[in-house]
Protein backbone atom coordinates (compact mmCIF):
# COMPACT_ATOMS: atom_id res chain seq x y z
CA UNK A 1 0.00 0.00 0.00
CA UNK A 2 2.80 2.31 0.78
CA UNK A 3 4.74 1.49 -2.25
CA UNK A 4 1.55 2.67 -4.16
CA UNK A 5 0.81 5.65 -2.13
CA UNK A 6 4.81 6.69 -2.88
CA UNK A 7 4.40 5.77 -6.90
CA UNK A 8 1.27 8.14 -6.88
CA UNK A 9 2.71 11.07 -5.20
CA UNK A 10 5.48 11.11 -7.71
CA UNK A 11 3.24 10.93 -10.73
CA UNK A 12 1.67 14.00 -9.54
CA UNK A 13 4.83 15.67 -8.19
CA UNK A 14 6.39 14.80 -12.03
CA UNK A 15 2.83 16.17 -13.62
CA UNK A 16 2.72 19.10 -11.44
CA UNK A 17 6.31 20.40 -12.09
CA UNK A 18 5.69 19.82 -16.06
CA UNK A 19 2.45 21.25 -16.47
CA UNK A 20 4.10 24.64 -14.69
CA UNK A 21 6.95 24.16 -16.61
CA UNK A 22 4.71 24.84 -19.90
CA UNK A 23 2.85 27.29 -18.03
CA UNK A 24 6.26 29.88 -17.48
CA UNK A 25 7.35 28.99 -20.60
CA UNK A 26 4.75 30.37 -22.76
CA UNK A 27 3.29 34.12 -22.34
CA UNK A 28 0.18 33.12 -23.55
CA UNK A 29 -2.48 33.59 -20.96
CA UNK A 30 -5.47 31.76 -20.63
CA UNK A 31 -8.80 33.79 -21.38
CA UNK A 32 -11.88 31.38 -22.25
CA UNK A 33 -14.64 34.21 -22.79
CA UNK A 34 -12.44 35.36 -25.61
CA UNK A 35 -14.04 31.95 -27.85
CA UNK A 36 -16.98 34.03 -27.63
CA UNK A 37 -18.36 36.09 -30.51
CA UNK A 38 -20.17 38.86 -30.97
CA UNK A 39 -23.47 38.40 -31.38
CA UNK A 40 -24.86 40.33 -34.56
CA UNK A 41 -26.90 43.46 -33.93
CA UNK A 42 -30.61 43.48 -35.07
CA UNK A 43 -31.73 46.19 -37.87
CA UNK A 44 -33.62 47.64 -34.30
CA UNK A 45 -30.26 47.40 -32.49
CA UNK A 46 -28.58 49.52 -34.98
CA UNK A 47 -31.52 51.96 -35.63
CA UNK A 48 -30.95 52.90 -31.61
CA UNK A 49 -27.52 52.78 -31.68
CA UNK A 50 -27.92 55.22 -34.37
CA UNK A 51 -29.75 57.89 -32.93
CA UNK A 52 -28.55 57.40 -29.11
CA UNK A 53 -24.76 58.29 -31.16
CA UNK A 54 -26.55 61.26 -32.81
CA UNK A 55 -25.43 64.67 -30.78
CA UNK A 56 -28.57 67.00 -32.46
CA UNK A 57 -30.75 68.15 -30.32
CA UNK A 58 -33.62 67.90 -32.59
CA UNK A 59 -33.33 64.14 -33.20
CA UNK A 60 -36.81 61.91 -32.55
CA UNK A 61 -37.04 58.28 -31.85
CA UNK A 62 -40.22 56.75 -33.79
CA UNK A 63 -39.01 53.51 -32.98
CA UNK A 64 -40.80 51.23 -30.24
CA UNK A 65 -43.72 50.92 -28.85
CA UNK A 66 -44.12 52.68 -26.24
CA UNK A 67 -47.13 55.42 -25.76
CA UNK A 68 -45.08 58.69 -24.30
CA UNK A 69 -46.60 61.09 -22.37
CA UNK A 70 -45.59 65.36 -23.14
CA UNK A 71 -42.28 64.66 -21.15
CA UNK A 72 -41.85 62.14 -23.40
CA UNK A 73 -41.97 59.02 -20.56
CA UNK A 74 -44.22 56.12 -20.90
CA UNK A 75 -47.73 56.61 -20.23
CA UNK A 76 -48.94 55.36 -16.81
CA UNK A 77 -52.59 54.11 -16.60
CA UNK A 78 -54.40 55.83 -13.34
CA UNK A 79 -56.84 52.89 -12.88
CA UNK A 80 -53.10 50.03 -13.43
CA UNK A 81 -51.42 52.65 -10.58
CA UNK A 82 -54.86 52.33 -7.74
CA UNK A 83 -54.53 48.84 -8.64
CA UNK A 84 -51.35 48.40 -7.61
CA UNK A 85 -51.47 50.19 -4.86
CA UNK A 86 -54.36 48.06 -3.40
CA UNK A 87 -52.44 44.76 -4.64
CA UNK A 88 -49.27 46.26 -2.33
CA UNK A 89 -51.56 46.79 0.63
CA UNK A 90 -53.35 44.17 0.17
CA UNK A 91 -52.76 41.89 3.42
CA UNK A 92 -54.70 38.68 2.96
CA UNK A 93 -53.47 38.15 -0.78
CA UNK A 94 -51.69 34.26 -0.88
CA UNK A 95 -48.23 33.85 -1.45
CA UNK A 96 -48.38 30.07 -2.50
CA UNK A 97 -47.15 29.20 -5.84
CA UNK A 98 -50.24 29.43 -8.64
CA UNK A 99 -51.40 26.70 -11.05
CA UNK A 100 -49.44 25.46 -13.84
CA UNK A 101 -51.71 27.11 -16.21
CA UNK A 102 -51.84 30.74 -14.13
CA UNK A 103 -53.36 33.05 -12.54
CA UNK A 104 -57.08 31.72 -12.69
CA UNK A 105 -58.58 34.55 -11.96
CA UNK A 106 -56.59 36.51 -14.41
CA UNK A 107 -57.64 33.54 -17.00
CA UNK A 108 -61.30 34.10 -16.72
CA UNK A 109 -60.93 38.08 -16.80
CA UNK A 110 -58.44 37.57 -20.47
CA UNK A 111 -61.06 35.52 -21.42
CA UNK A 112 -64.45 37.85 -20.75
CA UNK A 113 -62.58 40.41 -21.83
CA UNK A 114 -62.39 39.32 -25.65
CA UNK A 115 -65.94 36.92 -25.65
CA UNK A 116 -67.60 38.28 -22.82
CA UNK A 117 -69.47 36.17 -19.57
CA UNK A 118 -71.88 35.44 -21.52
CA UNK A 119 -70.60 33.96 -24.70
CA UNK A 120 -71.96 30.42 -25.24
CA UNK A 121 -67.52 29.07 -25.40
CA UNK A 122 -67.95 30.53 -21.71
CA UNK A 123 -71.08 29.02 -20.10
CA UNK A 124 -70.22 25.57 -21.66
CA UNK A 125 -67.04 25.47 -20.02
CA UNK A 126 -65.12 25.11 -23.57
CA UNK A 127 -62.59 27.74 -22.91
CA UNK A 128 -59.28 27.38 -21.37
CA UNK A 129 -56.71 30.28 -20.36
CA UNK A 130 -52.94 30.79 -19.74
CA UNK A 131 -50.94 32.59 -18.67
CA UNK A 132 -47.85 33.51 -20.13
CA UNK A 133 -45.02 36.24 -20.00
CA UNK A 134 -45.96 38.14 -23.40
CA UNK A 135 -48.46 37.55 -26.56
CA UNK A 136 -45.23 36.03 -28.31
CA UNK A 137 -44.41 33.77 -25.66
CA UNK A 138 -47.97 32.77 -25.81
CA UNK A 139 -47.62 32.42 -29.98
CA UNK A 140 -44.99 30.19 -29.15
CA UNK A 141 -46.79 28.01 -26.57
CA UNK A 142 -49.91 27.57 -29.42
CA UNK A 143 -47.20 26.89 -31.80
CA UNK A 144 -45.69 23.79 -30.49
CA UNK A 145 -48.88 22.53 -29.15
CA UNK A 146 -50.56 23.01 -32.79
CA UNK A 147 -47.51 20.88 -34.18
CA UNK A 148 -46.52 18.26 -31.56
CA UNK A 149 -49.72 17.66 -30.08
CA UNK A 150 -52.24 18.06 -32.94
CA UNK A 151 -49.59 16.89 -35.72
CA UNK A 152 -50.29 20.36 -37.76
CA UNK A 153 -47.52 20.78 -40.64
CA UNK A 154 -47.88 24.15 -42.47
CA UNK A 155 -49.28 27.23 -41.67
CA UNK A 156 -50.10 31.05 -43.21
CA UNK A 157 -48.57 33.98 -42.66
CA UNK A 158 -49.97 37.68 -44.07
CA UNK A 159 -47.91 39.37 -46.29
CA UNK A 160 -46.39 41.69 -45.14
CA UNK A 161 -46.11 40.75 -41.19
CA UNK A 162 -44.43 40.78 -37.75
CA UNK A 163 -41.07 39.17 -38.35
CA UNK A 164 -41.36 37.52 -34.86
CA UNK A 165 -44.03 35.55 -36.52
CA UNK A 166 -42.16 33.39 -39.25
CA UNK A 167 -39.32 32.71 -36.68
CA UNK A 168 -41.26 31.35 -33.98
CA UNK A 169 -43.53 29.01 -36.07
CA UNK A 170 -40.25 27.54 -38.08
CA UNK A 171 -38.57 27.00 -35.30
CA UNK A 172 -41.44 24.76 -33.79
CA UNK A 173 -41.37 22.96 -37.44
CA UNK A 174 -44.17 24.83 -39.43
CA UNK A 175 -43.30 24.89 -42.75
CA UNK A 176 -44.48 28.77 -43.36
CA UNK A 177 -46.32 29.92 -46.50
CA UNK A 178 -47.73 33.29 -47.20
CA UNK A 179 -50.59 35.36 -48.38
CA UNK A 180 -51.70 38.60 -49.28
CA UNK A 181 -52.44 41.36 -47.26
CA UNK A 182 -50.93 44.92 -48.61
CA UNK A 183 -50.99 46.61 -51.66
CA UNK A 184 -48.13 48.64 -52.55
CA UNK A 185 -49.60 50.68 -54.96
CA UNK A 186 -53.11 51.35 -53.50
CA UNK A 187 -51.78 51.69 -50.04
CA UNK A 188 -54.78 49.20 -48.90
CA UNK A 189 -56.01 45.73 -48.21
CA UNK A 190 -55.76 43.48 -50.86
CA UNK A 191 -58.23 41.99 -49.97
CA UNK A 192 -58.85 39.93 -52.95
CA UNK A 193 -55.65 38.68 -53.18
CA UNK A 194 -56.02 37.44 -49.42
CA UNK A 195 -59.03 35.53 -50.50
CA UNK A 196 -57.14 34.02 -53.29
CA UNK A 197 -54.75 32.71 -51.57
CA UNK A 198 -56.63 31.52 -48.74
CA UNK A 199 -58.99 29.92 -51.18
CA UNK A 200 -55.49 27.86 -52.85
CA UNK A 201 -53.30 26.82 -49.36
CA UNK A 202 -53.74 23.25 -48.22
CA UNK A 203 -56.34 22.24 -46.58
CA UNK A 204 -56.06 21.82 -42.74
CA UNK A 205 -53.05 24.55 -42.18
CA UNK A 206 -53.10 26.96 -39.34
CA UNK A 207 -53.55 30.47 -40.44
CA UNK A 208 -52.36 33.40 -38.79
CA UNK A 209 -54.62 36.44 -38.29
CA UNK A 210 -54.21 39.55 -36.35
CA UNK A 211 -57.49 40.35 -35.11
CA UNK A 212 -57.24 44.17 -35.40
CA UNK A 213 -54.71 46.72 -36.39
CA UNK A 214 -52.41 43.99 -38.11
CA UNK A 215 -48.80 44.37 -37.69
CA UNK A 216 -47.54 45.64 -39.48
CA UNK A 217 -49.67 47.72 -41.83
CA UNK A 218 -52.36 48.59 -39.30
CA UNK A 219 -55.29 47.73 -41.85
CA UNK A 220 -58.38 45.60 -40.70
CA UNK A 221 -60.53 43.74 -43.09
CA UNK A 222 -64.01 45.15 -42.93
CA UNK A 223 -67.19 43.21 -41.16
CA UNK A 224 -68.08 41.61 -44.01
CA UNK A 225 -64.91 40.61 -45.49
CA UNK A 226 -64.10 38.88 -42.09
CA UNK A 227 -67.32 36.83 -42.43
CA UNK A 228 -65.94 36.01 -45.64
CA UNK A 229 -62.71 35.00 -44.43
CA UNK A 230 -63.91 32.71 -41.94
CA UNK A 231 -65.99 30.81 -44.37
CA UNK A 232 -63.28 30.11 -46.24
CA UNK A 233 -61.46 29.16 -43.18
CA UNK A 234 -64.34 26.63 -41.94
CA UNK A 235 -64.84 25.27 -45.73
CA UNK A 236 -60.56 24.14 -45.75
CA UNK A 237 -61.08 23.32 -42.19
CA UNK A 238 -58.41 25.60 -40.93
CA UNK A 239 -57.48 26.24 -37.35
CA UNK A 240 -57.18 30.11 -36.76
CA UNK A 241 -54.86 31.64 -34.49
CA UNK A 242 -55.65 34.99 -33.54
CA UNK A 243 -52.94 37.66 -32.30
CA UNK A 244 -54.57 40.43 -30.28
CA UNK A 245 -51.52 42.74 -29.37
CA UNK A 246 -53.56 45.89 -29.17
CA UNK A 247 -56.88 45.54 -28.41
CA UNK A 248 -58.49 48.71 -26.93
CA UNK A 249 -55.76 51.01 -29.01
CA UNK A 250 -56.70 49.99 -32.34
CA UNK A 251 -60.41 51.38 -32.31
CA UNK A 252 -60.39 52.91 -28.59
CA UNK A 253 -62.69 50.21 -27.44
CA UNK A 254 -61.97 46.74 -26.72
CA UNK A 255 -65.19 45.31 -27.35
CA UNK A 256 -65.01 46.19 -31.11
CA UNK A 257 -61.38 45.35 -31.58
CA UNK A 258 -62.10 41.62 -30.29
CA UNK A 259 -64.96 41.36 -32.17
CA UNK A 260 -63.67 39.12 -34.96
CA UNK A 261 -62.38 36.25 -32.43
CA UNK A 262 -66.30 36.66 -30.84
CA UNK A 263 -67.65 36.12 -34.01
CA UNK A 264 -65.07 33.22 -35.18
CA UNK A 265 -65.72 31.30 -31.22
CA UNK A 266 -70.10 32.17 -31.66
CA UNK A 267 -69.41 30.34 -35.46
CA UNK A 268 -68.26 26.77 -33.76
CA UNK A 269 -64.32 27.26 -34.41
CA UNK A 270 -62.07 25.60 -32.80
CA UNK A 271 -59.44 28.58 -32.33
CA UNK A 272 -56.81 29.76 -30.48
CA UNK A 273 -56.16 33.50 -29.35
CA UNK A 274 -52.84 34.97 -28.01
CA UNK A 275 -53.13 38.09 -26.21
CA UNK A 276 -50.60 40.74 -25.26
CA UNK A 277 -51.65 43.14 -21.73
CA UNK A 278 -48.28 45.26 -22.49
CA UNK A 279 -49.27 48.84 -24.09
CA UNK A 280 -52.79 48.34 -23.02
CA UNK A 281 -52.07 48.64 -19.63
CA UNK A 282 -48.82 50.40 -19.87
CA UNK A 283 -47.10 47.03 -18.43
CA UNK A 284 -43.72 47.55 -20.33
CA UNK A 285 -41.35 47.15 -16.87
CA UNK A 286 -44.01 44.09 -16.37
CA UNK A 287 -45.24 42.00 -19.38
CA UNK A 288 -47.93 40.10 -19.29
CA UNK A 289 -49.60 37.65 -21.86
CA UNK A 290 -52.04 35.09 -22.29
CA UNK A 291 -53.34 32.21 -24.41
CA UNK A 292 -56.93 31.23 -24.88
CA UNK A 293 -57.71 27.74 -26.78
CA UNK A 294 -61.77 27.82 -27.76
CA UNK A 295 -62.91 24.34 -28.04
CA UNK A 296 -66.04 23.70 -29.84
CA UNK A 297 -66.61 20.34 -28.40
CA UNK A 298 -66.97 20.14 -24.32
CA UNK A 299 -65.58 16.18 -23.92
CA UNK A 300 -62.29 17.19 -25.14
CA UNK A 301 -61.40 20.26 -22.76
CA UNK A 302 -60.41 18.32 -19.93
CA UNK A 303 -57.61 15.63 -22.26
CA UNK A 304 -56.59 19.35 -23.81
CA UNK A 305 -56.06 21.29 -20.55
CA UNK A 306 -53.77 17.98 -19.59
CA UNK A 307 -51.46 18.07 -22.53
CA UNK A 308 -51.21 22.12 -22.15
CA UNK A 309 -50.12 21.09 -18.37
CA UNK A 310 -47.93 17.95 -19.59
CA UNK A 311 -46.05 20.65 -21.96
CA UNK A 312 -45.16 23.33 -19.48
CA UNK A 313 -43.98 20.43 -16.90
CA UNK A 314 -41.77 19.20 -19.79
CA UNK A 315 -40.52 22.37 -21.33
CA UNK A 316 -40.20 23.64 -17.38
CA UNK A 317 -42.11 26.99 -18.10
CA UNK A 318 -43.15 29.42 -15.93
CA UNK A 319 -46.02 31.44 -15.80
CA UNK A 320 -45.20 35.56 -15.50
CA UNK A 321 -45.49 38.07 -12.86
CA UNK A 322 -48.16 37.00 -10.53
CA UNK A 323 -48.06 40.16 -9.81
CA UNK A 324 -49.48 41.88 -13.00
CA UNK A 325 -51.50 39.14 -13.70
CA UNK A 326 -53.42 40.70 -9.91
CA UNK A 327 -53.40 44.24 -11.30
CA UNK A 328 -55.23 43.38 -14.86
CA UNK A 329 -57.82 41.05 -13.06
CA UNK A 330 -58.33 43.50 -10.41
CA UNK A 331 -58.42 46.27 -13.19
CA UNK A 332 -61.14 44.15 -15.44
CA UNK A 333 -63.05 42.48 -12.06
CA UNK A 334 -63.70 46.10 -10.90
CA UNK A 335 -66.75 48.33 -12.13
CA UNK A 336 -64.92 51.65 -11.19
CA UNK A 337 -61.31 50.69 -12.19
CA UNK A 338 -62.63 49.02 -15.59
CA UNK A 339 -64.27 52.19 -16.62
CA UNK A 340 -61.31 54.60 -15.82
CA UNK A 341 -59.14 52.55 -18.03
CA UNK A 342 -61.92 52.04 -20.76
CA UNK A 343 -61.80 56.21 -20.65
CA UNK A 344 -57.71 56.42 -20.72
CA UNK A 345 -57.87 53.62 -23.64
CA UNK A 346 -60.37 56.33 -25.62
CA UNK A 347 -58.45 59.38 -25.18
CA UNK A 348 -55.23 57.66 -26.28
CA UNK A 349 -56.68 56.63 -29.10
CA UNK A 350 -58.25 60.43 -29.60
CA UNK A 351 -55.05 61.06 -29.51
CA UNK A 352 -53.10 59.10 -31.52
CA UNK A 353 -56.14 59.41 -34.42
CA UNK A 354 -55.14 63.46 -34.15
CA UNK A 355 -51.46 62.52 -34.88
CA UNK A 356 -52.53 59.99 -37.63
CA UNK A 357 -54.60 62.81 -39.39
CA UNK A 358 -52.37 65.39 -38.65
CA UNK A 359 -49.52 63.49 -40.47
CA UNK A 360 -51.35 62.51 -43.45
CA UNK A 361 -52.89 66.23 -43.75
CA UNK A 362 -49.71 67.82 -43.84
CA UNK A 363 -48.00 65.24 -46.54
CA UNK A 364 -51.17 66.01 -48.65
CA UNK A 365 -50.91 69.89 -48.97
CA UNK A 366 -47.08 69.59 -49.59
CA UNK A 367 -48.10 67.36 -52.40
CA UNK A 368 -45.44 64.81 -51.11
CA UNK A 369 -45.54 62.01 -53.66
CA UNK A 370 -46.90 58.84 -52.42
CA UNK A 371 -50.00 57.71 -51.13
CA UNK A 372 -50.06 59.38 -48.11
CA UNK A 373 -53.92 59.72 -47.56
CA UNK A 374 -54.46 56.08 -47.11
CA UNK A 375 -52.84 56.74 -43.60
CA UNK A 376 -56.09 58.00 -42.39
CA UNK A 377 -57.64 54.19 -42.82
CA UNK A 378 -54.94 52.44 -40.54
CA UNK A 379 -55.19 52.26 -36.86
CA UNK A 380 -53.63 51.22 -33.24
CA UNK A 381 -50.51 52.76 -32.02
CA UNK A 382 -48.66 52.25 -34.96
CA UNK A 383 -48.46 53.69 -39.01
CA UNK A 384 -47.33 52.44 -41.69
CA UNK A 385 -45.38 54.52 -44.07
CA UNK A 386 -44.16 51.38 -46.41
CA UNK A 387 -40.73 53.72 -46.98
CA UNK A 388 -38.19 52.33 -48.33
CA UNK A 389 -34.33 51.15 -46.78
CA UNK A 390 -32.80 54.33 -48.82
CA UNK A 391 -35.73 56.59 -48.21
CA UNK A 392 -35.27 55.63 -44.42
CA UNK A 393 -31.29 56.14 -44.49
CA UNK A 394 -31.96 59.99 -45.61
CA UNK A 395 -34.34 60.50 -43.17
CA UNK A 396 -32.12 59.27 -40.40
CA UNK A 397 -29.34 61.95 -42.00
CA UNK A 398 -31.88 64.26 -40.64
CA UNK A 399 -32.08 62.96 -37.34
CA UNK A 400 -35.10 61.03 -37.73
CA UNK A 401 -35.05 57.20 -36.78
CA UNK A 402 -37.49 54.68 -37.86
CA UNK A 403 -37.22 50.81 -38.24
CA UNK A 404 -36.47 49.21 -41.13
CA UNK A 405 -40.31 47.88 -41.45
CA UNK A 406 -41.15 51.41 -42.35
CA UNK A 407 -43.41 51.54 -39.10
CA UNK A 408 -43.81 54.48 -37.19
CA UNK A 409 -44.81 54.83 -32.36
CA UNK A 410 -47.68 56.81 -33.36
CA UNK A 411 -46.98 57.51 -29.13
CA UNK A 412 -44.14 59.25 -30.56
CA UNK A 413 -45.42 62.11 -32.18
CA UNK A 414 -46.61 64.95 -30.74
CA UNK A 415 -48.28 68.18 -31.70
CA UNK A 416 -44.72 70.01 -31.69
CA UNK A 417 -42.84 68.04 -33.64
CA UNK A 418 -45.49 66.43 -35.93
CA UNK A 419 -44.93 69.60 -39.17
CA UNK A 420 -41.26 68.50 -38.22
CA UNK A 421 -41.64 65.18 -39.05
CA UNK A 422 -44.14 65.94 -42.38
CA UNK A 423 -41.28 68.15 -43.85
CA UNK A 424 -38.97 65.77 -43.69
CA UNK A 425 -40.80 62.90 -45.42
CA UNK A 426 -41.47 65.14 -48.29
CA UNK A 427 -38.01 66.44 -48.40
CA UNK A 428 -36.73 62.98 -48.69
CA UNK A 429 -39.79 61.50 -50.98
CA UNK A 430 -38.95 64.13 -53.33
CA UNK A 431 -35.09 63.72 -53.90
CA UNK A 432 -36.08 59.91 -54.18
CA UNK A 433 -38.10 61.05 -56.55
CA UNK A 434 -35.60 63.70 -58.80
CA UNK A 435 -32.81 60.41 -58.44
CA UNK A 436 -35.42 58.24 -59.93
CA UNK A 437 -35.94 60.65 -62.91
CA UNK A 438 -32.36 61.50 -63.21
CA UNK A 439 -31.44 58.12 -63.42
CA UNK A 440 -34.08 57.02 -66.17
CA UNK A 441 -32.95 60.02 -68.46
CA UNK A 442 -29.65 58.73 -68.07
CA UNK A 443 -30.63 55.14 -69.26
CA UNK A 444 -32.79 56.54 -72.21
CA UNK A 445 -29.44 58.84 -73.31
CA UNK A 446 -27.20 55.71 -72.78
CA UNK A 447 -29.68 54.13 -75.33
CA UNK A 448 -29.77 56.81 -77.62
CA UNK A 449 -25.88 56.68 -77.92
CA UNK A 450 -25.34 53.04 -78.13
CA UNK A 451 -28.04 53.11 -81.72
CA UNK A 452 -26.45 53.09 -85.05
Amino acid sequence: MSAICALTHSVLQHGIYKSSTRYTSSTAKFVPFARVERAKPTDENNVEMAFNLDPNPNKLNLCGDFYRNADGKPYVFQAVHKAKVAIVCDDKLSHEPQPLLGNPEFNRAANELILNKTAPAITQNRVLGIQTRSSLDALRLAAQFLHDKMRCSVCLLAQPCSEHYERILKSSGFMCHTYHYYSEDKGKLNIYGLVADLMTAPEGAVVLLDACAQNPTSLNPSIDEWKLIAHIVKCKRMIPIFHLEFHGLASGDPTQDTWPVRYFADSGFDLFCVQSFVQNFGLYDDTLGHLMIVISNSTQVETVRNQFEATLVENNAECSSVFASRVVAKILNNPTLLNEWTLALKEIHQSMRQMRLALSNKLTILKTPGNWGQLKDQQGPHLYTNLKLPELKQLRSRHIYVPNSGRINVGALKPNNVDYVAGAINDVMISVKADTVKDKDSNSNSLQCMQP
